[in-house]
């Protein structure tokens, strides 16, 4: 019996994934990730915009087209948002977001004999188990889970309502995970991450400086509130072998909007996080989400809003145009702006990120960067540096070299050894 998961949205999610495919290895089942013929699928869902929710059913019809008799578990965020959505044809179990594995090991025992063949008949089975801790191996780098849930209740997200309020996993759970860990660069990450310990009595940076004493492996962090920056957090990471790549979450650069939104920082307080972290990390790599066309968003406003993200400097940014979700603040509060206008703005905003990922390769022409080659990509082989630029060099894949940027190329920059 062939098993495979196909997984959409965040980096917990892949993490959680990829704990069900090891966990199914564990039993000798033939597991692994990736949409290809399969007898069982597993899809694990996304709810962070509408469109994720639409994609998440979307893929149904790509397994079964795939394999018309197949079998399809599901679980994640979209389908505890909306399990009525998911009772199709070939699905035969719905989870929500908690105890994913132990959820999906179920479902299999329940509905499989030793020799593969179906004992389900028509009914589906509706589940939710505790959480628990899990790791997503991929061949350059390991996604390491550190927290789940949220307490912040931004005005525009149904994450909290699915996931729950922060639970912070044991630290012992992480060294052990990290001690197993066989790549040379793991990423730390969580639903709200810099909410760490927050349930425990701890903090991020305690956290950050237990797993400094991991010296001879790349740690790169996943999204941070900007709040949590502070001179003792960066202080950890450069004696801890951190990679000095900060994705700071905006959404807004507009304080009227971010007081809507219930984005409980200003603008000034987000600028001074960034000019910290410069001050101790200065090629470091900013990135950012913005959600464009939220409902109080006026012309006035989002144009302040792109004044500030152009004056932040940063790396990249991820744009996303305002979902409606069902359940939320905003939905019952506010109307929905003119899609035309949003889409509008979007395009702006796009022209905005283009111009800052190619300043950012600009900036750090002539540098030496430590950088971890990945997989071939044409006449290069491709991987990142620290401050996650993307590297086109002819370093040996699954080596970390010291290469010199040289030019901007394709959508990075080229590396060549210092000799060369």
């Amino acid at each position: 019996m062939i098993i495979r998961t196909v997984t959409l949205g965040c980096k917990v999610n892949q993490c959680e994934s990829a704990d069900i495919v090891s966990a199914l290895q564990r039993l000798n089942h033939n597991a692994s990730e990736g949409l290809e013929p399969a007898d069982v699928y597993i899809l694990n869902t996304c709810s962070v915009t509408a469109e994720a929710d639409k994609k998440s059913r979307q893929y149904i019809s790509k397994m079964q087209k795939l394999n018309p008799q197949c079998s399809i578990i599901v679980v994640g965020c979209s389908s505890q948002n909306s399990t009525e959505k998911f009772n199709r044809p070939n699905v035969i179990a719905v989870g929500g977001t908690h105890g994913k594995t132990d959820f999906v090991l179920s479902a299999i025992n329940q509905n499989f004999t030793d020799n593969g063949e179906s004992t389900i008949s028509d009914r589906v089975l509706y589940c939710e188990n505790d959480v628990r801790i899990s790791q997503n191996s991929t061949k350059t780098r390991d996604f390491i889970k550190i927290q789940d849930g949220c307490d912040r209740f931004c005005n525009y997200c149904i994450i909290p309502y699915l996931r729950g309020r922060c639970k912070s996993e044991p630290v012992q759970k992480i060294i052990e995970s990290i001690k197993r860990s066989k790549s040379k660069e793991i990423v730390l990450t969580g639903i709200d991450m810099s909410s760490y310990g927050k349930d425990t009595g701890s903090s991020l940076t305690e956290l950050l400086r237990t797993l400094s004493r991991f010296k001879d492996v790349r740690k790169r962090l996943g999204s941070l509130e900007c709040e949590v920056v502070s001179e003792e957090l960066l202080t950890v990471m450069i004696d801890g072998n951190y990679c000095p790549h900060f994705h700071l979450s905006l959404q807004s650069g507009n304080d009227e909007v971010l007081k809507s939104m219930n984005r409980r920082y200003t603008t000034a307080l987000y600028m001074e996080k960034v000019e910290l972290i410069r001050k101790f990390f200065p090629l470091a790599a900013i990135t950012t989400d913005v959600i464009v066309g939220y409902p109080t968003e006026s012309d006035e406003y989002f144009d302040s809003s792109v004044q500030f993200m152009e004056n932040c400097r940063f790396a990249d940014i991820h744009v996303f145009p305002y979902s409606n979700r069902a359940g939320t603040l905003a939905s019952k509060k506010y109307r929905t702006l003119d899609p035309e206008i949003v889409s509008q703005r979007v395009e702006r905003l796009l022209t905005v990120k283009r111009r800052a990922k190619s300043d950012f390769a600009e900036n750090n022409i002539g540098t030496v960067a430590e950088v971890y080659t990945e997989e071939p990509s044409g006449n290069y082989n491709v991987g990142y540096s620290t401050n996650y630029l993307k590297v086109y060099s002819h370093s040996p894949c699954g080596m970390i070299s010291q290469l010199i940027l040289t030019e901007p190329y394709l959508d990075g920059i080229i590396g060549i050894a210092p000799e060369q």
